[in-house]
């Protein structure tokens, strides 16, 4: 497998992940309350109109998100120029999620997995898409 064609997967992937907030914008507020407090035990979930809707529309965001970069992998050739821009963005979206999650007060574990993992995933993007720049392209993609 060349380096762009081990990229493009990533893209993929990345696209994937995101796409997978699109059903949880549509879960009963009693799902999102029993995540919130039995899974993640972080108590009640307030239900309040804002909650829900921020909720919400946080994962249509995210689901907005993974079709832009699943769009990137339908139309390789043209638009694989964007990946290290997309990959820089997501390091930025990491460090300013750490900063949120330790200003909101969330727990150790939540701080330490979601912002380090987005950097952790971007960093193995941006590497790829440097690596991928440096032999001929795959024209399979």
């Amino acid at each position: 497998m060349t380096a762009d064609r081990r990229l493009y997967r990533l893209v993929q992937l990345n696209a994937g992940v995101l796409l997978l907030a699109l059903p949880t914008a549509l879960l009963p507020f009693a799902w999102m309350d029993a995540v919130h407090r039995d899974w993640l035990g972080l108590g009640a979930l307030p239900d309040v109109p804002l909650t829900a809707y921020t909720a919400r529309s946080l994962s249509l965001v995210y689901a907005m998100h993974g079709v832009v970069v699943l769009g990137v992998t339908l139309n390789w050739e043209r638009y694989r120029s964007a990946v290290p821009l997309l990959a820089k963005l997501h390091i930025a979206f990491g460090l300013a999620m750490v900063a949120n999650d330790l200003v909101a007060g969330l727990p150790w574990w939540w701080v330490a997995a979601e912002g380090p993992g987005v950097i952790a995933y971007a960093v193995v993007v941006l590497a790829a898409a440097r690596r991928a720049e440096r032999e001929p392209r795959d024209s399979e993609s």
